[in-house]
């Protein structure tokens, strides 16, 4: 199984992208800012990496980990709609929006469940990869 990250905004307020499951469905994600991949403070860099299931610690629920990230460990896809929610995860949730001047996914809980029952309890291929015509702010 395999399933595409799409980014198509860097900004200092956020890494945003669609995230294309299997069966063509498309969820939003939030990341932290591109830097560098520095631990805890960056989204990942573009590549392939290798998903499987594991436990979100401080959330007490089912998660899927991104494995063999470059100088950086336990990477998951969970819950959260603001990248101060984050520490260098991803976070899923069914679109993209704005809370006064922040910008921020949405409706993360019924996202990411949606994504847990296509995805959840699996290995996959996880594809990163920039958006032709992205947006870099």
């Amino acid at each position: 199984m395999r399933i595409i990250l799409e980014r198509f905004c860097y900004s200092e307020n956020g890494t945003f992208g669609s995230l294309i499951l299997p069966d063509g469905s498309e969820l939003a994600t939030v990341e932290r800012p591109w830097l560098n991949n520095k631990k805890s403070a960056s989204c990942i860099p573009i590549g392939n990496y290798d998903c499987g299931p594991r436990l979100y610690n401080r959330g007490g629920y089912e998660a899927v980990e991104v494995l063999d990230v470059p100088n950086r460990s336990y990477i998951l896809f969970h819950k959260g709609n603001f990248v101060r929610n984050s520490k260098g995860c991803i976070l899923v949730n069914s679109y993209h929006g704005a809370v006064g001047d922040e910008w921020c996914g949405k409706s993360s809980a019924v996202a990411f469940k949606a994504f847990m029952d296509e995805v959840g309890g699996q290995s996959f291929r996880l594809i990163i990869k920039n958006k032709a015509n992205g947006i870099i702010t």
